[in-house]
């Protein structure tokens, strides 16, 4: 029983792993301020995206970039389907290439290290709206 439950534990990591290497970017959005989880996005991106979510103010949301055969897609939770839309419209601005070469941020906590979105937002010590 013990073997199984190890066996399963490693097959969950080991698919966890996979979906975050084809993962570009994760934004956690929380009082209308948006917060770097995992990955990199350029800054213009990010300005762009901030845009859209303060009309009107989302509360909170999930904003994931994730890259496919054909380009990139824009997974996001949180946002009414109107919202939803602009993002994406925003998002396909940017070509892949643009998406994959944007820097990292120069510092990050411990949180946004391990791509932990509530571990990120507890060591955020930045203050107003958040664009790294």
């Amino acid at each position: 029983m013990v073997v199984f439950a190890l066996l399963a534990v490693a097959v969950l990591v080991a698919y966890l792993l996979v979906q975050r290497t084809r993962e570009l970017f994760c934004v956690s959005v929380r009082k209308g301020r948006a917060l770097v989880v995992r990955g990199r996005i350029p800054q213009g991106l990010l300005n762009d995206l901030t845009d859209v979510l303060a009309k009107p103010p989302v509360q909170s949301a999930s904003i994931r970039a994730v890259r496919t055969a054909s380009g990139a897609r824009l997974t996001v939770d949180g946002v009414d389907e109107g919202q939803e839309q602009r993002l994406r419209n925003v998002f396909h601005i940017y070509p892949l290439a643009r998406l994959s070469a944007a820097p990292l941020l120069d510092r990050r906590s411990l949180g946004q290290w391990l791509g932990i979105a509530w571990l990120a937002w507890l060591l955020d010590r930045s203050v107003g709206p958040r664009n790294p």
